[in-house]
Parts: structure tokens; C-alpha cells; sequence
């Protein structure tokens, strides 16, 4: 919901929520992405796909209310019972241009990208980052320090993502290639296709454990 649509004072004509009561959720992607590491696998090809496809669509949705998540992460993503991926943590987000008050890691900016104004830009990048990790369950470059992730992003200089099923989605995401989170959703819904159709095998045993970075 955007800042514009928040009733900020209480007007005793106007029903309110008196309580809130969230959905309960499992657990962090996060949280599954270290079990799956912990066994030394990955997740299934269409259960990537499945919470690749999940997420920019809650992207879609709050841009479109003038809303940016900022910290977009596989913390900030939850499992539900069925296994689906929900966008959460919107406390430090901006509202309709209001400056954020959190900030995203090193893994998932672009240095020429302002995390002070977060734009859908700055959002989608961070989402070619969380896509990566949510095929291979580790960030970009995350065997290097933060002053070093910045300087390989400064310079255009992105983890190899070949091989995998999102690659070129990831690739597309770092370089700034699409406009809105709906383009994203396009390219992956045509994986998807692929798939249904088996013209995009990736055979668990030949993706990555843990990533190449070029």
C-alpha cells in the first residue's frame, strides 16, 4: 500500500484494525538454502523456478503502490506450508519517495545504484542476486568481503551463471537489462514453458554446489 493510501488519522466514523494477525509462515529461504547446503545439494530445478517466479511477482505488486523492499534478501523471503515464497519485512521500506531506513548488503548493490533512493532498478538487481542464490544457496561472491564485492560490481564483474537454469534471467537483472519487474516475469514464465515442454533439462547432479565466479 502506498503512503498516499495509509489513513494516518483516526476518524471515529471509519471502521479500524483494532489487532493484526500475519500468516504463519515456516521458515526463511534462507534457512532452507542452509539445510540443502548442509546435505550438499540444491534445490529441485522447479522449486527454483517456482520461488523465482514467486518473488518478482510481490515485486510487481508493491512497485506498482509506489513501494520499494530495499532489502531484498532470502532473509526477508518465507516459506509457507505449501512450499511458497512470500516477500515480508517491510518496516524499513520507503513509501511513495520517503527515504528507507535500512540497507541492503553489499551482495545484492550495484555501487552505482543509490540505496538512499531505492528505485526499481536498485531493486531488480538485488533480485538477480536473490534468483542466484535461490538456484545455487550462496550470494554472489560470498567467499569476499564487502569492499571487494562493491569494487567487482563497480567494474561490471558478476559471478559465472553458466550452467544455470535462471542464468540468464541473473545476467539480465545485474546488467540493468529490464525495465519493471514484469519483464522479469516474462523470461522466467518462458523457462517455465520450457520446462513443462522438457526443452530445458538441468539434471540436479550437474549444477552447482557451490558457484564458479568468473
Amino acid at each position: 500500500m502506498s503512503g498516499s493510501a495509509l489513513t494516518l488519522a483516526y476518524q471515529p466514523s471509519l471502521g479500524c484494525i483494532r489487532t493484526l494477525i500475519l500468516e504463519r509462515l515456516r521458515c526463511t529461504l534462507r534457512h532452507r538454502h542452509l539445510e540443502l547446503r548442509s546435505r550438499q545439494t540444491c534445490p529441485a530445478g522447479r522449486d527454483a523456478l517456482k520461488w523465482a517466479l514467486q518473488t518478482p511477482e510481490a515485486l510487481q505488486y508493491i512497485h506498482s503502490r509506489g513501494v520499494r523492499q530495499v532489502d531484498i534478501c532470502t532473509y526477508n523471503v518465507l516459506l509457507d506450508r505449501g512450499d511458497n515464497a512470500k516477500l515480508v519485512d517491510f518496516a524499513g521500506s520507503p513509501l511513495d519517495g520517503s527515504e528507507p531506513t535500512v540497507a541492503p548488503s553489499a551482495h545484492s548493490t550495484h555501487p552505482r545504484l543509490s540505496t538512499f533512493k531505492p528505485s526499481v532498478h536498485s531493486e531488480l538487481f538485488a533480485l538477480g542476486s536473490l534468483l542466484y542464490e535461490i538456484e545455487t544457496t550462496y550470494q554472489p561472491f560470498y567467499e569476499r568481503a564487502d569492499h571487494e564485492v562493491e569494487a567487482l560490481f563497480e567494474a561490471n564483474q558478476f559471478p559465472s551463471t553458466g550452467g544455470l537454469l535462471l542464468g540468464v534471467v541473473i545476467s539480465k537483472c545485474w546488467t540493468i537489462a529490464y525495465q519493471n519487474a514484469g519483464d522479469v516475469l516474462t523470461d522466467l514464465r518462458s523457462i517455465e514453458a520450457s520446462m513443462e515442454s522438457n526443452l530445458v533439462l538441468v539434471p540436479q547432479d550437474e549444477r552447482q554446489t557451490a558457484p564458479a565466479t568468473s
